[in-house]
């Protein structure tokens, strides 16, 4: 009865350490313009650094960015349009989504 408690207790310690264990922060976003004009200006800040595209993201296209080496998983994304809106996402979390998705 002892042995079973003890190999419970040990196989619960285990599961719960794999769960609290950090996340890490992802090295690319997937960026998707699901809108019907396009993206002219992208950037991404992390930790005091700064990528951004290199060239507009036309409508209803989709890209990769490479995100700079950092500790945290919080960055602050920014991106313009062609009709000169704007999105501003100040607490994006890269650890829990590597998707960035605008849409109309």
């Amino acid at each position: 009865m002892i042995v079973r408690i003890i190999a419970a207790t040990a196989l619960l310690l285990t599961a719960t350490s794999a769960m609290a264990a950090p996340a890490k922060p992802a090295s690319a976003v997937l960026i998707t313009n699901a809108r019907e004009v396009a993206v002219t200006d992208f950037t991404v800040e992390a930790g005091g650094q700064t990528v951004r595209l290199a060239k507009p993201l036309a409508p209803k296209a989709k890209t990769t960015l490479k995100l700079p080496k950092m500790s945290g998983c919080i960055v602050t994304v920014a991106a313009t349009f062609e009709d000169e809106s704007t999105a501003d996402l100040s607490e994006f979390d890269v650890c829990k989504d590597k998707t960035v998705r605008f849409t109309d």
